[in-house]
């Protein structure tokens, strides 16, 4: 096993040389693998640069590290050397907020964190989960037998509502357009920047942004109006009107109406891309639908188990495990250098855009044998992958910014899966498709990606 990279506490040694030039084509650099093959460029490059080499993607330059080593370091961090603001500043200050929990780090990122925890936690979900299939029951049921349909649409719609139901106690039927056009816009523009600023000033943003924040007004009105008692219980939106900031003052109405929007934000580029990704894993392997099909037959029968309960199914758990692994969303984590350091024998100055590609370890035999190939059986008794060490596998990134909601996303996954395998038989459009992966701004499966329903089945 390899030893943990430790942070180094001398100064950085500006004599040694920077992270070796990735050759690209003229003008655009290295922005075609980048954009659309990024995991396997990033294997290459690692492959023959070493843990750290730099990227240009059109007018973009990147320092990137990959590997354990790389994880390890990053998950030291205490946020003196890497820093959120660079890429998330803006963002944060087009939501209007100086809180963002992403856009923050230090102390004040840690106190936030703390504020929304439970809303975000497995207990805070528990109560929901029947809600969650439920959701998932009737949405299935909109689909003609011998039908097809979108599967990132569907289940960004599918994930958005669940979300918004479970953690703010409200729809997000009628504003999802706006809320996916604004969300999509400012990853796109402010941190994968792939889009140009332009679009931030035109109207279609600006609508959707206003359409948000108006929605967003609402729900915390409705909070307001309706405290938690007896009608319901206490959601995240709660939290956040009883907390207070860093300093111990309230929150500001702006950091509320960001905060409030996040439960929105939350799962439509990372969830329903895993969620289509595992959808499709599963059609591709009759042996493992089959198998999870009997478990959620079973156990799904009288209701949604406790979530503490759901690994014990144990194909649905593992499945949902490597799909995390074999087809990661948030595979890297985009920084700002915001202090000089040296790694793997190469020096970095402050002021750079870095990117730590996080789930590169999940392509590197010596952790995953046959990477690619899609296995459930990594995770049962006796060969459990996951739980090889720190950065090996690491699908919510490392250090303090590991996704807050690491936690919901695996029940919520298991959860609806496991009710639309027992809602309805789908099937591929067609039996020989291969999933394409599209930047989008995250990795996901092909906007044209397509699913049949065969039949309806149990609710």
């Amino acid at each position: 096993m390899t030893s943990p990279v430790l942070l180094e506490t001398a100064p950085a040694d500006t004599a040694l040389p920077p992270p070796p030039q990735v050759p690209g084509w003229p003008f655009l650099g290295n922005a075609l693998d980048f954009l659309n093959r990024p995991i396997e460029f990033f294997l290459e490059c690692y492959h023959s640069y070493g843990p750290i080499f730099h990227i240009s993607a059109a007018n973009q330059r990147f320092v990137v590290m990959a590997g354990l080593e790389a994880n390890r370091f990053f998950a030291q961090d205490k946020d003196e050397i890497f820093s959120s603001e660079p890429l998330f500043g803006e963002f944060a200050r087009q939501m209007g907020s100086s809180n963002f929990l992403v856009a923050q780090d230090g102390a004040p990122h840690r106190h936030m964190r703390k504020v929304m925890q439970r809303g975000y936690s497995k207990s805070g979900l528990a109560p929901h989960l029947d809600t969650l299939a439920d959701l998932t029951y009737r949405t299935a049921q909109t689909w003609p037998e011998g039908s097809t349909f979108f599967a990132r649409d569907t289940f960004q719609r599918l994930v958005t509502e669940q979300l918004g139901t479970a953690l703010t106690n409200h729809s997000s039927k009628e504003h999802f357009e706006a809320i996916r056009i604004y969300l999509s816009t400012l990853l796109n523009v402010l941190v994968i920047k792939r889009q140009p600023k332009l679009l931030l000033s035109l109207p279609r943003y600006k609508n959707a942004r206003a359409k948000v924040m108006e929605f967003a007004r609402l729900v915390l009105q409705e909070h307001r109006d309706q405290p938690p008692g007896d009608e319901r219980d206490p959601d995240l939106i709660d939290d956040l009107l009883a907390a207070l900031d860093w300093n111990g003052d309230p929150l500001q109405e702006d950091d509320l109406l960001a905060a409030t929007i996040g439960p929105f934000f939350a799962g439509m580029d990372t969830l329903a891309n895993t969620m289509g990704f595992m959808i499709y894993a599963i059609l591709k392997h009759p042996e493992v639908y089959a198998a999870i099909q009997a478990e959620v037959d079973e156990h799904f029968a009288d209701g949604v188990p406790p979530w503490r309960d759901l690994p014990k199914l144990q194909n649905l758990y593992a499945a949902t495990i490597e799909t995390l692994r074999r087809y990661p969303v948030t595979p890297f984590t985009p920084r700002g250098v915001a202090k000089p350091f040296t790694f793997a024998g190469h020096y970095v100055a402050p002021g750079q855009d870095i990117i730590i590609v996080n789930g590169l370890t999940h392509f590197l035999p010596e952790f995953f044998p046959d990477p690619w190939r899609f296995d459930i059986q990594r995770y049962i008794p006796p060969r459990k992958e996951h739980n090889q060490g720190l950065g090996i596998f690491a699908p919510y990134t490392v250090g303090p910014h590991t996704c807050l909601g690491a936690g919901i996303a695996e029940v919520q996954l298991m959860v609806t899966v496991g009710a639309l395998l027992r809602a309805v038989r789908l099937e591929l459009e067609s039996p020989d498709y291969e999933i394409v992966t599209k930047l989008l701004p995250l990795p996901g499966p092909d906007p044209k990606f397509k699913l049949r329903v065969v039949e309806h089945r149990n609710p």
